[in-house]
């Protein structure tokens, strides 16, 4: 079909193949960015060069890795753009109207982007990535008229319909509030992955700066200027599907350790809390922190054994194990913080019968704990050292995919669409990241 747009050079005619069922637009020769004015209606269109990409979906990326979204606070240098780039200029500076120093505006900012991705596998960072695929937005003030848009644009991201598993988005007018800053940031990081404008007001993907939204809208809304075929998009479960679900553990933060805020996160996998098992099982947990576990410690009562691993995997086999025990595993990081995890477990003698395969209980300080990995003491309650085995000790991340493997790509020659955000009226007050 044939569509004509208005911009403020003369009316172009648009050739347009809309390719349903590889949820894809195809834009012939011209690529068009679409914005918002103060009312919410649509603003003149203009037209950029084609931009060309390949259009992937992560395959080849690791098994679990968190995607990564590099967030560029432009500084007025050279902007470290990636292709698919709808402006392929220099932004202006980041201007921050809200708090006196660049790192606390950052920090402002980070704090509401961390509640509304919190459910997703992405992570955030302010340094470049070296290799792999991720996800660039170029955040700038004073409006996108270096990039040919109109004054009410308030960001702009190149959109086909699917997850482009990288490319380059825009916010223009980042600064103004902590808060407005991050719903163009998300809207346009989300333009990446797929995602249409949808007519709600809760919905971050509202195409005005929203005042009511809190994150990505639960529901399914009506989307607004459709261009995939796809009437209603639930924002928040689209994005979960295409990011992924967070596995659980604490994020690492963009900031580093600078200050260390949060304490660790510990979970014990197994054995279940009221589980009944044999003499000899294993107790196995899952430590993560935004900076650094320096140490995990386990302790069974009313036995009284003890010990501690330094590195990962925190597995212990336990022998000759009797009576009613309560497991306490404790994660501690490079700061002093600390959280803990307590499951109860029913051995031989406890007056459950036992798991199947269960060894024979032991006498008074005849149990004890033996290492499947790690170069760590076990002592049991006497004070004594337990077996260990240091062979085969396991190094590396705490937290599942923390290493994000390069997803390879052909490069191919798709142009697409490209999607603005419109600045609504609304000044937000300042304040930090809203409670869930």
């Amino acid at each position: 079909m044939l569509h004509r747009h208005r911009t403020g050079r003369g009316t172009f005619d648009v050739s347009i193949t809309r390719a349903i069922g590889a949820a894809a637009v195809m834009w012939s020769a011209l690529t068009t960015v679409s914005g918002c004015d103060d009312a919410g209606t649509d603003a003149d269109l203009y037209v950029l060069d084609p931009v060309a990409s390949a259009v992937v979906s992560g395959a080849g990326e690791a098994a679990g890795a968190p995607k990564i979204i590099y967030l560029a606070y432009a500084d007025g240098g050279p902007s470290p753009a990636v292709a698919p780039d709808p402006c392929k200029a220099t932004a202006p500076k980041f201007v921050c109207q809200f708090a006196p120093t660049l790192k606390e505006c950052q920090r402002q900012v980070q704090a509401y982007l961390d509640d509304w991705y919190a459910d997703f596998n992405v992570v955030f960072t302010l340094t470049r990535p070296a290799a792999g695929t991720y996800y660039t937005e170029i955040v700038s003030s004073g409006g996108g008229a270096w990039c040919s848009a109109a004054k009410t644009t308030a960001g702009i991201a190149p959109f086909y319909c699917q997850d482009l598993a990288g490319g380059t988005a825009y916010t223009f007018m980042g600064g103004a509030s902590a808060k407005e800053t991050a719903i163009i940031i998300a809207q346009e990081q989300a333009h990446l992955v797929g995602l249409e404008h949808t007519q709600s007001q809760r919905d971050l993907m509202n195409p005005t700066v929203c005042t009511a939204c809190e994150g990505f809208e639960n529901v399914a809304n009506p989307v607004d200027t459709d261009h995939c075929g796809r009437p209603t998009q639930n924002s928040y479960q689209m994005l979960k599907e295409r990011l992924g679900a967070w596995p659980g553990g604490v994020k690492p933060s963009p900031f580093g350790c600078d200050p260390d805020v949060s304490a660790p996160s510990i979970a014990i996998l197994q054995p279940a809390d009221g589980a009944t098992v044999g003499g000899s099982f294993q107790v196995t947990a899952q430590a993560s922190d935004d900076c650094e576990v320096k140490q995990v410690s386990v302790r069974i009562d009313p036995l009284g054994l003890s010990t501690q691993s330094m590195s990962p995997p925190y597995t212990w086999t336990l022998t000759r194990i009797s009576g009613r025990q309560t497991i306490t595993v404790t994660a501690a990081d490079t700061s002093g913080k600390q959280s803990s995890a307590s499951i109860t477990v029913n051995a031989p003698g406890s007056g459950v019968s036992s798991g199947s395969g269960g060894a024979v209980g032991g006498g008074s300080g005849g149990s004890g704990v033996r290492f499947d990995a790690g170069s760590e003491t076990a002592q049991n309650g006497d004070g004594s050292t337990a077996a260990e085995s240091p062979a085969g000790a396991a190094t590396g991340c705490e937290v599942a995919g923390c290493a994000t493997a390069e997803s390879p790509g052909a490069p191919g020659s798709v142009p697409g669409v490209l999607v603005g955000l419109g600045l609504g009226a609304a000044v937000f007050a300042r304040r930090r990241r809203p409670s869930r």
